[in-house]
């Protein structure tokens, strides 16, 4: 490869992943209504821009195979052929392919042989489309389709009128006159294309098209677009040739399409979005210096500048902090594949939703929860849901159904898998917990539901009979537990015998800046995250009681949290679980649905912190998620609320 185009490899290794990310969802999207055009187009489109990618940056292989892909697609365009699952098969193999290829081209090897994988795709190509022209579309188009040709055909006038709920009428007016434009050959629209564009009609419109389709075909194929109230075809009159020949370049038919407006995007390496977010860190950090020393010295004037800093620098935080956040629907994309890939080797019949992919996730967090999802939905899919006859005999629909889902809670994000399978049998989990020694069975009345499905999560654990490739509950869920917890979140499960499982991870938004409440022991300054806190009460707020010899707090709901006193819990006074003082408040924290109480001598308030990692040296010291720098330049330790309630004990 030249100079020149080597410098071109990164954004050509970033643009044909999303290409073949697009790829994929059409293809998946076409096998669940083949008769969709959308689909068809959209996998078409995409083979033929890598094509075109690949070949400027003389990755022949590459080229080669995507040529042959967008061929295929062709036929399936010209409705020669039906997009059966056999041809969904091939070109999701080739899919595969391109991924493998991109990748030995890249980096300059010649290890990857698609030649076979070529010549399957050229001969269902060719014999599909010698064989069986007429199988979708009127005999006298097998020479040539609608799409292909502007003159074929009759011409139509296609009334079409939106819902009256529909928001975006451009949108939906675009989606019609594309899928005419699939159809055959759009001449103009009514009104024209920049009213429509701009949105400039009622709730009607009309589109004149050339095409060998039924009106019975036209009402179908549009009528399947969301928001559409009513489809009408009639006959139109042929224009005087003249007058078609004569328009201007500018006013021929193909340009009444309207046309979206592309968002205006800027590629940023991730490691400069880092070093953003560190120098933004260290700003709220001098910011909350000069604040400090602007009340000991009691200037007004500077009070006032550094009030305009503050307003600026809380701007510039979270317009940094925003070029982090992605997507989830970036991580949850992947999945769609591989749930139907392993449906199919499992033998199970499987409808996967997805839902809240808009909710958006700091890129770091973003980059490490893919495997924990993972490892959720393989479960589910190997234990959870059950085999055809297995569901039929219990009542339950034939197809199973499993769902991921992102939502946000404050400054958290939940994630949630959950199926509809045969459900997690508490009594099971705990006798092979009490078998391989994890429990002793005289403990089963201490232990909570919620407490028996976290036994699952226990290294090694698995409910499985035989293994197999992904037999069992147990399997990789200490990994997800493990990664959720790295993270700074939790992991919940809730299951019911016979109606299914649902497991919820919840995550910080992100890992570098963080709401928190200051609280203090003796002369020390502790941070607890904002996002645990569920209350703040003075001590002669609340009910104290003693159960078993330990201070507990009676909540509203007559439940009650134990209660922990801070100097205690970090060692630097004596355990004796003695009751709090009564100038202390208490710090009421829920952490994986448990509330805890904890008394702290003093409230220092509400600070934005920056987290800065521990020492390797503390990476097995509990109860801590970090440090960060205060206002006065001294250190203060942030409390993890997960494992600090086992700290001096």
């Amino acid at each position: 490869m030249s100079d020149d185009m080597s410098a071109y490899k990164d954004v050509f290794l970033s643009e044909s992943a999303e290409y073949v990310q697009a790829i994929t969802e059409g293809l998946l999207a076409l096998e669940g209504n083949p008769n969709d055009l959308e689909p068809v187009e959209t996998v078409f489109r995409g083979a033929h821009s890598l094509k075109g990618m690949s070949a400027t940056m003389g990755y022949t292989r590459t080229a080669e195979l995507t040529h042959t892909m967008e061929s295929l697609m062709d036929t399936v365009r010209k409705r020669e052929q039906a997009a059966d699952s056999s041809l969904i098969d091939l070109m999701l193999r080739a899919v595969d392919a391109v991924k493998e290829l991109i990748d030995d081209e890249s980096s300059g090897n010649a290890a990857v042989d698609v030649s076979e994988l070529v010549s399957a795709i050229v001969a269902r190509t060719e014999s599909r489309a010698a064989e069986e022209p007429a199988a979708a579309v009127a005999p006298e188009s097998a020479a040539q389709t609608p799409t292909a040709s502007a003159e074929g055909g009759a011409l139509y006038r296609v009334r079409i009128t939106l819902s009256e709920t529909c928001v975006l009428k451009a949108v939906r007016a675009y989606m019609a006159i594309k899928r005419l434009g699939h159809m055959g050959s759009v001449v103009e629209t009514e009104p024209s294309a920049r009213e429509i564009e701009d949105e400039a009609f009622d709730r009607s419109f009309s589109v004149i098209v050339r095409t060998r389709e039924s009106e019975e075909s036209i009402v179908a194929a549009i009528s399947a677009i969301s928001e559409i109230e009513g489809v009408e075809v009639e006959v139109a009159e042929e224009p005087a040739v003249v007058a078609v020949e004569e328009r201007p370049a500018e006013e021929r038919p193909r340009k009444s399409v309207p046309k979206l407006a592309e968002t205006q995007t800027v590629r940023v390496s991730i490691g400069h979005l880092d070093s953003m977010v560190n120098l933004v860190g260290e700003l709220v950090i001098i910011r909350s210096r000069l604040d400090r020393l602007a009340r000991d010295l009691g200037s007004t004037d500077l009070a006032e500048t550094l009030s305009a800093l503050e307003q600026i620098s809380a701007e510039l935080q979270h317009e940094v902090m925003q070029t982090r956040m992605v997507p989830v629907g970036n991580i949850f994309n992947r999945f769609p594949r591989m749930v139907r890939d392993l449906a199919r080797d499992l033998g199970r019949a499987v409808a996967f939703e997805m839902g809240g992919l808009d909710i958006e996730l700091d890129r770091t967090v973003l980059d490490e929860i893919g495997d924990p999802i993972v490892h959720l939905l393989r479960n589910a899919l190997d234990h959870g849901i059950e085999p055809e006859e297995e569901r039929v005999a219990a009542g339950k629909p034939r197809k199973g159904t499993v769902r991921l889902e992102a939502g946000r809670d404050r400054d958290l994000v939940r994630i949630v898998v959950a199926d509809d399978g045969r459900g997690m049998d508490p009594e099971r989990i705990w006798s092979k917990a009490v078998e391989r020694g994890l429990v002793q069975r005289n403990e089963r009345e201490s232990y909570t539901l919620s407490d028996i499905f976290m036994l699952t999560c226990e290294p090694g654990f698995s409910t499985a009979e035989k293994t197999t490739a992904v037999s069992g509950r147990g399997v990789g869920m200490d990994v997800v537990k493990g990664k959720i917890e790295y993270l700074g979140g939790t992991i919940t499960i809730h299951s019911e015998v016979g109606r299914g499982s649902r497991i919820v991870l919840t995550l910080p938004l992100t890992l570098a800046i963080i709401q928190s409440l200051l609280v203090g022991a003796g002369e020390q300054i502790f941070a607890v995250p904002l996002s645990a806190v569920t209350e703040v009460l003075a001590r002669d707020e609340v009910k104290l009681k003693t159960v078993d010899g330990a201070p507990v707090v009676v909540l509203r709901d007559g439940s009650v949290a134990p209660l922990f006193r801070l100097d205690e819990v970090i060692g630097s006074a004596e355990r004796r679980q003695r009751m709090p003082e009564a100038t202390d408040h208490i710090v009421l924290m829920e952490s994986a649905e448990q509330v805890r109480a904890l008394a702290v001598q003093h409230l220092v308030g509400r600070h934005e912190v920056v987290i800065k990692p521990l020492s390797p040296l503390f990476k097995d010291l509990r109860g801590l998620g970090g440090a960060t720098v205060l206002g006065d330049g001294r250190v203060a330790l942030i409390l993890d609320p997960r494992t600090l309630f086992g700290m001096g004990v």
